[in-house]
């Protein structure tokens, strides 16, 4: 039967037979997983379980169902129009501003060359930290992502039964992902590991975090002495930074660029509009909450607000020295040999914060589970995040193809979306130099600080394409008021995340840091003027402009 067919009949179905027959449809939220369920997800996952533990597992579904909110209005206007030059990257050059339009494509193309190489690092690491590949050179690992991800690409970029392929494979990496860290969640509450009262009851949003340490650290944080204070804008400034980061990173600048062209390839059109939501949550909502939550339930049940729990050295000394400098102002200039001793000497209740505050990273959790899944620990979560970094890298491309073909005003014409796929892999080949040292940090707070500017005025430019006649013509929603009040609720989260972010760099000791953050806030907020300009003299004028 034909997919229109398909859909025109699931409008008699039942619900549990209409879910059935759109999960069979569905697509582009697949793919919009595959680049969200990366190595941001799992950094932040990890830190959350140890800084608030089972405090925050309301936190990534709120954050995600902002982006769901925006997406589904970029859904709604792509399959509005079917025109090839109403295009979203045309209709925001023509109805809100060309300026706000190039930046975005730019910025999406910055974040997809940069971010692809941290997936083809975190690919490496999986295999030399988790899968017994520690004697692999690690460019010999990149080298064969890079081929079977410029393979896995050429298939997509054609047509009929080869691009369908690259479908089964994203929602076969997905569904990795989340089975690996499922499988760690039902292990861990069979073994009795996991808290499940105190586990139901941080699924209740809890906004007081952003203020004052969850209550987990009490009894610690009463037997810190005179430093108690430290330790409190310690955990409140981590908490509140991880918040307010996750709020305005569950959807990433070149998942809205991307969406629109994944649902064009798939040729969906107005009579998708309400496929095209269910797949967004079939495809991107579940996956990500179940991978998120499960990757927070594991490292919470492992490492919250637990004084002996493993941890690596780097990241112990890290937290420690933060607290030893508030004693010793010169504490970095100081001996190797007079720090190490200032380290031991530090009270047992400063060492032990700095255990529960220290970053854990993949391999650290692997270990922490060994006593629960036994030598299947390492296997299982290498498995899981070579599929994270796998699934990431091949959207990252994918996103990047769409962006340089749109550049050139061929989206999707088939050479230039392989040269645009090839330059993020380029920089995944040689992420192991790449992906360290000064050039990390050279390549990382620029393209942070353009992504971070960039994504609310992302938002911006579908909020205002949501309430442009002039755009979406008699597809304009008539009643849109409850649209307007969560579009604006998305967009100004964004916002207030954003400018949270910048003004955190901003305050950096690092200079390079500093004046990047004072750039993006200046840009944040001139774009967001040049955007509301741009709409409104496009909005009296009698033709949009051509």
């Amino acid at each position: 039967m034909p997919q229109d067919e398909n859909l025109h009949h699931a409008t008699s179905l039942p619900f549990l037979k209409k879910l059935g027959l759109y999960t069979r449809l569905s697509g582009p939220g697949w793919i919009q997983a595959a680049v969200t369920l990366g190595g941001g997800t799992l950094v932040g996952g990890l830190y959350l379980g140890v800084i608030g533990g089972y405090q925050f597992l309301w936190l990534q579904p709120l954050a995600m169902l902002c982006g769901v909110i925006m997406l589904a209005a970029i859904s709604y206007v792509t399959l509005s129009k079917d025109k090839f030059e109403d295009r979203p990257f045309e209709l925001a050059k023509k109805h809100v501003s060309p300026f706000l339009a190039w930046g975005w494509l730019i910025a999406t193309v910055v974040a997809n060359v940069v971010f692809c190489s941290a997936q083809f690092a975190l690919g490496a690491d999986a295999v030399q930290g988790n899968l017994g590949g520690s004697k692999v050179n690690p460019y010999l690992i990149t080298a064969g992502l890079f081929a079977l991800s410029l393979f896995l690409i050429w298939l997509f970029s054609g047509e009929g039964k080869a691009s369908k392929i690259i479908d089964a494979v994203i929602k076969g990496l997905v569904a990795i992902i989340v089975l690996c860290f499922m499988g760690v969640v039902v292990t861990l509450g069979a073994k009795g590991a996991i808290d499940w009262g105190t586990l139901f009851s941080g699924l209740w949003p809890d906004f007081t975090a952003l203020f004052h340490p969850v209550d987990s650290y009490d009894s610690y944080l009463a037997d810190s002495g005179s430093y108690r204070p430290f330790w409190e804008d310690y955990i409140s400034n981590s908490q509140r930074n991880i918040i307010i980061g996750a709020f305005g990173t569950a959807v990433g600048i070149n998942m809205t660029f991307l969406l629109p062209y994944s649902l064009k390839k798939k040729k969906w059109n107005k009579t998708h509009r309400e496929l095209s939501r269910f797949d967004l949550v079939l495809g991107l909502f579940i996956p990500f909450i179940l991978g998120a939550s499960c990757l927070i339930i594991s490292t919470a049940s492992q490492f919250h607000a637990q004084k002996d729990g493993l941890v690596n050295e780097v990241a112990y000394h890290e937290v420690l020295d933060k607290r030893l400098a508030a004693e010793y102002p010169d504490f970095k200039t100081f001996s190797p040999e007079k720090q190490t001793t200032l380290r031991s000497a530090a009270p047992q209740i400063d060492k032990e914060l700095s255990v529960m505050l220290a970053k854990r990273n993949a391999n650290d959790l692997a270990k922490a589970m060994t006593p629960f899944l036994g030598n299947w620990s390492q296997l299982i979560f290498g498995i899981g995040i070579l599929a994270m970094a796998l699934s990431t890298m091949l959207v990252h491309m994918m996103i990047n193809g769409f962006a340089i073909s749109e550049a050139f005003g061929q989206p999707g014409q088939r050479k230039l979306f392989l040269i645009g796929a090839a330059i993020p892999a380029l920089t995944g080949l040689f992420s192991p130099v790449i992906w360290a040292g000064t050039v990390k940090t050279a390549l990382v707070v620029p393209a942070s600080v353009i992504a971070t500017t960039l994504l609310p005025i992302a938002y911006l430019i579908f909020l205002l394409l949501m309430n442009s006649k002039k755009a979406l013509g008699e597809e304009l929603p008539k009643k849109r008021l409850l649209i307007n009040v969560l579009m604006g609720l998305a967009t100004s989260i964004a916002f207030f995340a954003a400018y949270w972010a910048l003004v955190g760099k901003y305050q950096s000791p690092d200079r390079y840091a500093h004046y990047f953050g004072l750039v993006g806030i200046m840009g944040l907020t001139l774009l967001m003027g040049v955007g509301i300009w741009g709409f409104l003299r496009r909005k009296r004028e009698k033709r949009p402009l051509r």
